[in-house]
């Protein structure tokens, strides 16, 4: 690694020389990136319009390459797809597209494919702050295009490579201003240096500070989903996503551990791992590169952008480099530089492209087989269909429907009522997925439990599946129901006021998910809102109609709009959000309570403060901030852990703590969220800032068990990696109990829940009987991986809790409540905190 130290300061002539050895003739008439760019490459960090503009110029000056925007960031950058191959495949480009899709089908002969070339994918800067990736992709597009050897003429004609150059914009342009901004003439290599040390939420995530990398199957960012839907246009054969890792290690690529494979995928998958791993050795070997293979990283669910493609018959992979975080840092393997960990992914990537073309005939053969024998292994499995839908809650059903269908997995209507696992699902809410089709390892992914894993070496979360985390109904069939034909668009959003003009309210059902959007949109015109705490049974234009607790009342009387001007207000609110809004004449109810009960509570409109700065979660903090930006449109404000004991904080109704480390909050930032509690404030607080609550006697609650020390018995020094990971909370889904009459439990459905368990922190059931809202079952079913001890730990456990402190509480959760952004069934507890907070303490008895 020292020998690329000079490559810091050398005339760009020398720079085609040291990352591509022994590469022949390039074409002239091709800019290189440094002469476009104006800088060597690996001298400083380039940012995303630069990227953009060079892959630009490539188009302007090739036939080879075709670049498409597919989307934007959520910051209004473009997303970029280039389609390398020769020109004469790109002027028939979509009839080898067509061609090669029938690899998906297996209803379609192998033969069908005819000499359709493989298709490669090379997924760069997926984490902003991965410095070698995008500079990776600048070089391999040049080399693809400019490049005049024989070899690299071969692959164009035989292959198509997609390069995706940036999949997290808004990260790497973080990235890239930090990296710059503190860079010295010359480098420094203190890996202290500030070049080296990023402040929160660091690059690695996106706008709303997501891991993309686990994005793949959940979809809930719009970085996300054009990158989908054009993986469905071509259906990849390899597919490499570049990341890098610590500056101490080496080079990583798969093969990964066999115990991380998954069952759902053929073996031979696995395999061809190893084969494709033959040419990312000889390109490493090439270089003299240090490397390692089969020790680490997991491969056995889609969420990540290596592991999405297995899933769709393709060898998916994972590489890591060492990463200099920076230009260059003192590393445990001599000096660190850009240019070395850049060069290291050239070679690697197109190291990949060779292999590809080289054993494309058992590639295609691979996806063919996959797809086929996924029919088979259907056929084997004891549910044939999957059914899903709430009657009351059309907004999250229409979610997880649109999900499937960008995955492009079969979806039809229900036809006629069924009963599976005791849930009644009815035609016209209902969907049913069957089994049976080329999807059947994503259907399983989304609907059934995680395969059993040995969790000695696993990387991430253990459990992934989709729908228990939405919490909308959902079962498995044994036998195949009845459905209509394929959807294969999403329904028209249906809402607005149904029954006219109001003479005394309208009302909205508060256990459809979009009526928090609703809400918010009502109360941001200035319109008064209350909220049903018992149920009620209505007389609506469409007859009468149950209403369950949470429902939202809008009085018509003392409202600053009347008669066709709150009803066009109130049809717009429910227009937008897909919401179905009654118009009530009477406010005596058919049974239940009346509207003008003391159990019709007036709703504050919240004003929340979200905390976040050094130390914060910044995925968890994220989550929350993604939630009331995107579903509520609710302008939380953003404030750094050190301002809280200097600003006056009477101006938030919620103020949420994220897990985190609190260290640095001082004692007036504690007494002063203190008044502001017992002053009618509400603290939303999960995992390790729930603990620090509790430690700052901020909550009057007791934190459970905690983790158990390892027993000192003598152990064999080379297991202490596998002990340690066996004994890891890391992503489990687990069985719980909710109070769906407590108001945070307001809008869930059933009484049972599914929650995540991502850490070591739990509660011991509250001392006040009516504060433990949700509760993990005594024998809590698992989904995914959790170790026995573990398990005992944790059950019977409070997962929420709610701590009166003067006018105000507490609101204490075990875990981020709106994980990765798809825990829809708790992050409605979320959103029940904020606009209930002001209503969670116990109701004191009248005078």
């Amino acid at each position: 690694m020292l020998a690329s130290v000079w490559l810091l300061a050398t005339p760009a002539f020398a720079q085609s020389d040291y990352f591509f050895p022994k590469a022949g003739e390039f074409d002239p008439s091709i800019p290189t990136p440094q002469q476009f760019l104006g800088y060597e490459i690996g001298s400083r960090y380039t940012r995303h319009d630069q990227l953009v503009a060079y892959f630009d110029e490539l188009a302007r000056h090739s036939d080879k390459i075709k670049v498409q925007r597919i989307g934007t960031s959520y910051e209004g950058r473009p997303l970029l797809i280039a389609t390398i191959t020769s020109a004469q495949n790109q002027q028939q480009l979509e009839s080898l597209r067509r061609q090669h899709v029938t690899l998906a089908d297996p209803a379609q002969p192998l033969s069908a494919a005819g000499s359709s070339p493989v298709v490669v994918w090379l997924g760069y800067s997926v984490h902003g702050n991965e410095t070698s990736s995008g500079e990776a992709a600048l070089l391999t597009a040049y080399y693809l295009v400019a490049n005049r050897s024989p070899e690299t003429a071969q692959w164009l004609q035989q292959a198509v490579v997609l390069v995706d150059p940036a999949q997290n914009p808004d990260g790497r342009d973080r990235a890239a201003s930090w990296h710059n901004a503190y860079a010295s003439f010359p480098a420094s290599a203190d890996p202290a240096d500030k070049e080296h040390v990023e402040p929160f939420p660091q690059g690695r995530t996106n706008h709303y500070f997501t891991d993309l990398n686990r994005d793949w199957l959940a979809l809930t960012q719009q970085d996300t989903r054009p990158k989908i839907a054009f993986f469905h246009q071509w259906y990849p054969n390899v597919q490499i996503d570049f990341h890098e890792m610590g500056k101490d290690s080496t080079y990583y690529f798969e093969p990964s551990p066999a115990s991380m494979h998954s069952p759902l995928i053929p073996a031979a998958s696995y395999e061809f791992n190893k084969t494709l791993a033959k040419y990312h050795a000889q390109s490493l070997d090439a270089l003299g590169s240090l490397y390692y293979t089969g020790e680490n990283f997991d491969n056995f669910s889609p969420v990540y952008g290596s592991t999405y493609p297995d899933f769709h018959g393709a060898v998916g992979v994972t590489v890591e480099q060492a990463s200099s975080r920076g230009r260059v840092q003192e590393s445990a393997n001599g000096l660190l530089t850009f240019p070395f960990t850049i060069r290291n992914q050239v070679a690697t990537g197109l190291g990949t492209v060779r292999g590809a073309v080289t054993e494309r005939d058992g590639l295609l053969k691979l996806q063919k087989d996959f797809f086929q024998s996924a029919l088979k292994q259907a056929g084997q499995q004891p549910v044939k269909s999957f059914v899903f839908g709430d009657t009351h809650d059309p907004g999250l059903t229409r979610r997880l429907l649109d999900l499937l269908l960008q995955h492009q997995i079969a979806v039809q209507p229900l036809t006629s009522a069924v009963t599976v696992d005791g849930q009644r699902f009815e035609p016209g809410s209902a969907y049913v997925v069957p089994t049976a089709q080329p999807q059947f390892r994503l259907v399983h992914s989304i609907f059934a439990e995680t395969p059993p894993i040995k969790g000695d070496v696993f990387y991430g979360s253990t459990s992934y599946a989709i729908a228990p985390a939405y919490g909308v109904a959902f079962a498995g069939s044994r036998s195949r129901l009845a459905g209509g034909e394929r959807i294969t668009a999403l329904p028209a959003v249906q809402g607005g006021v149904s029954g006219g003009e109001a003479g005394y309210a309208y009302v909205f059902d508060w256990r459809d998910y979009n009526a928090s959007r609703a809400l918010y949109a009502l109360q941001a015109k200035g319109l008064a809102a209350r909220a049903a705490f018992q149920p009620f049974t209505g007389s609506t234009g469409n007859g009468e109609q149950a209403f369950a607790r949470g429902t939202v009342v809008i009085p018509v009387a003392g409202q600053p709009l009347s008669g066709a001007a709150l009803r066009a207000a109130v049809d717009e609110a429910g227009r937008s959000s897909g919401v179905q809004i009654q118009a009530l004449a009477s406010g005596q109810s058919r049974s239940g309570i009346d509207l003008g009960s003391d159990s019709v509570k007036s709703l504050r409109k919240p004003a929340v403060a979200l905390v976040m700065g050094e130390g914060v979660s910044a995925t968890e903090i994220g989550s929350a901030w993604f939630l009331l930006d995107q579903q509520l449109q609710l302008p939380a404000s953003k404030i750094d852990p050190a301002q809280l004991g200097k600003i006056n904080l009477d101006r938030y109704t919620s103020i949420v703590l994220a897990g985190g480390t609190y260290t640095g909050v001082d004692a007036t930032a504690v007494a002063a969220l203190k008044r502001w509690i017992n002053a009618g404030g509400s603290l939303v607080t999960y995992g390790t800032a729930s603990k620090w609550a509790i430690e700052q006697k901020l909550a009057d609650e007791t934190l459970g068990q905690e983790e158990q020390a390892p027993d000192s018995a003598r152990r064999a020094f080379g297991d202490q990696r596998d002990i340690a990971a066996i004994e890891r909370v890391s992503g489990n889904i687990l069985s719980a109990e909710v109070d769906t009459s407590h108001p945070l439990g307001f809008g869930l459905p059933r009484s049972q829940l599914a929650v995540n368990k991502e850490n070591g922190i739990s509660f011991k059931p509250s001392r006040n009987p009516f504060s433990t809202v949700v509760r993990i079952d005594d024998a809590p079913r698992v989904n995914g991986y959790l170790s026995e001890n573990n398990r005992s730990r944790v059950a019977g456990t409070a997962w929420l809790l709610v701590s009166p402190q003067g006018q105000g509480n507490v609101v204490l959760f075990a875990d981020d409540p709106a994980h990765r952004k798809y825990w829809h069934g708790t992050e409605r507890l979320l959103l029940n905190a904020v606009f209930f907070g002001n209503l969670l303490n116990p109701t004191k008895p009248r005078g």
